[in-house]
């Protein structure tokens, strides 16, 4: 399983701040994508701008998520 928490706008957009992600084995970020704008559809407007974070770390688009991750989808922040 994979924590995702969703910051900001995003989870605003989804309602919560946080869900689990079921895999039993490496996943990539695109496939993460699909899971989770199928469970969210309104988070489809940030997915161009949003940054993901797996285990307090940047993720690359062609990076692997694995279970027992911590994942984070990070909207653009502003102010200072």
């Amino acid at each position: 399983m994979v924590r995702v928490l969703l910051f900001a706008q995003a989870a605003v957009l989804a309602g919560t701040d946080s869900c689990d992600w079921l895999i039993l084995e490496a996943q990539g970020a695109q496939v993460f994508w699909g899971w989770l704008l199928g469970l969210h559809p309104d988070l489809s407007a940030l997915r161009n701008v949003c940054q993901l974070a797996r285990n307090g770390e940047y993720l690359h688009e062609d990076g692997l998520i694995f279970p027992g991750d911590e994942l984070a989808v990070l909207p653009p922040f502003s102010g200072g």
